[in-house]
């Protein structure tokens, strides 16, 4: 007798998924890295997934501790983010939401799955700029922050270093000094590095510029402004000796590549837990300004009308960091 042909339904993966939610912007995103990769490491039965803006899904890539990476277009609005979540976001046990706005609050209405959410402090640090009335979390590091989001889940406490960011990249041709003078505000951007440029060629260091935005031109200097694209920045910046940067995603994409990093801090400062706080990182700030930070992230132009938290920084005083 000719046995029928039965068609089997799939077999479920009983294995627990977790949807990791960060979806801007670029340094926030590279800084859930670390902890994603703890926590795989604590539970490596479990699914890793990822859920960002289809501008930064660069930065999760050739990291193998991400099974998945979903992806949406902003430019497509609430509708396309919408027909993403109904398409790929789908048989989660948990959705681990560290970016605490809008869209992944409204997530938790689309999506079934337990929730869990970082605590975002974002009144604590208006609260800093405002009176400077500082509270025990406030420069609490946010790898922390959103570590501790798991800890309902069983995660076992990290230090700071077991937290870094991690990106991926093979790229071997040096680079030398790499700058990135440009920042998401004009009060995050330090004027003097032209000049910096020129003493660095002058004291024989290969020297190269990246982000984007316009540098004048400055003889020996490579200039990639405008010339890469994320994941080329990666590379650049992952055959670096150095990196010299604002407040800026750069500025922890250098971290997350094991650079050595100067950062040079001006109208924001540490006290909101972003700085590069890991093994062989500095920053370069003015203390003491009553007027720092004017601003939890920076403005077009200093308030003061005087910019002293970038103009008193010297070049000297990065060059004597190298």
């Amino acid at each position: 007798m000719k046995e029928k042909n039965i068609r089997k339904a799939p077999m479920r993966d009983n294995r627990t998924k977790v949807l990791f939610v960060r979806f801007s912007s670029l340094g926030d995103v590279i800084l859930t890295t670390g902890v994603i990769r703890r926590f795989k490491e604590q539970f490596p039965d479990y699914v890793c997934d990822v859920f960002t803006s289809s501008a930064f899904a660069p930065v999760f890539e050739g990291l193998n501790f991400v099974n998945r990476v979903v992806s949406f277009d902003k430019k497509g609005g609430f509708k396309g983010f919408a027909k993403t979540v109904q398409e790929e976001i789908n048989d989660y046990d948990y959705v681990i939401d560290l970016h605490a706005n809008l869209r992944s609050f409204l997530l938790k209405f689309m999506v079934d799955a337990k929730f869990l959410k970082y605590q975002k402090d974002s009144a604590a640090r208006r609260a800093f700029v405002k009176n400077r009335k500082c509270t025990e979390r406030l420069g609490m590091h946010v790898v922390k922050k959103y570590a501790e989001a798991l800890n309902p889940l069983g995660m076992r406490e990290c230090t700071l270093e077991e937290l870094r960011p991690v990106l991926y990249s093979d790229k071997a041709e040096n680079s030398g000094i790499v700058l990135n003078p440009f920042a998401s505000k004009p009060t995050k951007q330090w004027d003097k590095f032209p000049e910096l440029a020129e003493k660095l060629v002058e004291m024989g260091h290969k020297v190269t510029v990246i982000g984007q935005g316009s540098f004048p031109k400055v003889d020996g200097v490579t200039d990639l402004t405008g010339k890469t694209s994320l994941s080329e920045m990666f590379d650049v910046i992952a055959s670096a000796s150095v990196l010299i940067t604002t407040d800026s995603g750069p500025m922890h994409a250098g971290t997350a590549l094991n650079k050595k990093v100067i950062a040079i801090f001006g109208s924001t400062t540490a006290d909101f837990g972003f700085a590069p706080d890991f093994d062989g990182c500095a920053v370069v700030e003015v203390q003491g300004l009553k007027c720092r930070p004017c601003h939890v992230h920076g403005q077009e132009k200093c308030p003061e009308g005087h910019f002293k938290c970038m103009h008193d920084i010297s070049v000297d005083d990065v060059l004597k960091l190298l």
